[in-house]
């Protein structure tokens, strides 16, 4: 096990990652999932992908992790669409969840250990509402509404760092007569909507926003556990309300650390469909790689904001290209050196201690990715230098510790020649050229090579550098790259 420390949202300082079981080996990570009214965008990739290359790897420094990440799939925002719609509420919600779970896998996002839904919690959610009245943290009003009195609770505002009374409840579309606060908010209300509605003690109804979380938590993870993530979006009203709950309800502590991934907005804006730049998932991987949208946000560290554009896309669209291409370079040099395993990396590589002191300190995915930059950089030095048993060597051993660590964080995964093609094919348009064009030049530039005329090969070269293709002449041949200087 390594030592990680974690910016935890809760001390509002790094904090060791410390696991509450006995044998230190075990994490228990919860993270809000999606409310399932539409298609999956790019803002919902972002914090999957982010909590996602955080679970693999605690798994890759040997912790046992469970994951937990819930769907939605009870909530006003469902309600109203499928009225839109002229379908159940049960309806919607299902084909969101299907859509969503192809777009996560498309984005090499591995589900987690337990994917529970609202609608089959609903015991669950029940018996812990029963008990918060029990305990005298939550009234039943006579309409059927029951509410969380926050009062109640001494240190409510801790994680948002908010006074009580400067704070409104948070709720979604939530009223009804009976309540005691301002403040208190809803955890059961009153409703009869068909599919969406369940009975109760109190009356047919549903839940409020905030206890759902509440109660998948503790079914898979148990009264405490160490990690809870979201959106920084979520950390006031849901996440707050979340504490006030559990805690209640559970005498015991809940998330020992808060992980909040930044927010996303595209050239400056938030992302919406009434300002055209709302992007779903879907329609993101008509245009790229699934990879690519992973590099965009990886190169970012979880807790930062994000402003992406297009032509940050075609420059992580780029970056993945030479990653790729330098790999291809690293296994035709290893390939000849025997007794190497390409697939077995030096476990005390350079660059798998710079990985390990990077992620350690808060999963910092930037901090990585500039370690690999920077070794991806001297290996294309190694690829156009006459070939040593030793340069071979490093080679093999680069291209197993980068292919382990892209393990991690979901790159460089494709099969290299395949992904070499494909992210070519893709960028040639944006330069307006094609491959026919590009093989023509190099060939009337080796015709003018082979007759001595070298101010014509000259200018085949210059050619092709004026729309941004580069020449290379290796010991194995003459290639070409599309250009792209790579940066820390």
């Amino acid at each position: 096990m390594r030592d990680i420390f974690v910016t935890n949202s809760l001390t509002r300082k790094k904090d060791p990652l410390k696991s509450l079981d006995p044998d230190g080996k075990r994490i228990r990570m919860y993270a809000c999932g999606v409310t399932v009214y539409d298609d999956c965008h790019i803002g919902h990739a972002m914090q999957a992908i982010f909590f996602d290359v955080i679970r693999n790897y605690l798994q890759f420094v040997g912790y046992s992790v469970t994951y937990v990440r819930n769907y939605t799939d009870v909530d006003d925002k469902i309600i109203n669409r499928a009225k839109e719609r002229g379908m159940s509420p049960r309806r919607l919600a299902d084909d969101m969840i299907a859509s969503s779970i192809r777009d996560m896998n498309l984005l090499g996002v591995k589900p987690a250990d337990h994917e529970p839904k609202v609608s089959e919690t609903m015991p669950q959610i029940l018996s812990m509402i029963e008990t918060l009245i029990a305990n005298g943290a939550a009234y039943a009003t006579k309409g059927g509404d029951v509410y969380y009195k926050v009062r109640a609770k001494a240190d409510y505002g801790k994680l948002s760092n908010r006074n009580p009374e400067d704070m409104r409840s948070g709720t979604r579309d939530i009223s009804g007569d009976g309540k005691l606060d301002e403040l208190d908010f809803a955890l059961w209300k009153a409703d009869t909507t068909p599919d969406a509605s369940w009975p109760s003690p109190w009356g047919q109804g549903r839940p409020g926003w905030h206890i759902e979380c509440s109660a998948m938590a503790r079914r898979y993870l148990g009264d405490s556990f160490e990690i809870h993530g979201g959106g920084r979006d979520l950390m006031f009203p849901h996440h707050e309300n979340e504490i006030a709950q559990s805690e209640s309800a559970n005498k015991a502590p809940y998330a020992s650390i808060w992980v909040h991934s930044g927010l996303l907005t595209i050239e400056h804006q938030k992302m919406s469909k009434s300002l055209g730049n709302h992007i779903s998932i879907h329609e993101f991987l008509k245009s790229f790689p699934a990879e690519v949208l992973r590099l965009g946000f990886l190169q970012y560290h979880y807790g930062s904001n994000v402003d992406f554009s297009r032509a940050v896309f075609m420059s992580c669209h780029r970056r993945l290209l030479y990653y790729y291409e330098t790999l291809a370079g690293l296994d035709t040099l290893s390939a000849a050196s025997p007794g190497v395993a390409a697939d077995t990396p030096n476990a005390a590589h350079p660059l798998m201690d710079e990985f390990h002191k990077a992620m350690s300190d808060d999963f910092n995915t930037a901090a990585a990715l500039s370690a690999v930059n920077r070794h991806m950089r001297i290996a294309r030095e190694w690829l156009t230098a006459k070939a040593t048993p030793e340069s071979r060597k490093k080679a093999a051993d680069l291209a197993a510790t980068a292919r382990k660590i892209g393990g991690v964080l979901g790159l460089m995964n494709q099969p290299t020649s395949e992904a070499v093609n494909d992210l070519k094919r893709r960028l040639l348009p944006e330069l307006k050229i094609t491959e026919d064009e590009i093989n023509a030049a190099i060939a009337a530039r080796a015709a003018a090579r082979q007759a001595k005329d070298y101010a014509r090969s000259d200018q085949e070269r210059d050619k092709l550098a004026t729309r941004g293709i580069d020449v290379r002449d290796t010991p194995t041949g003459t290639t070409w790259a599309i250009r792209y200087q790579l940066e820390d």
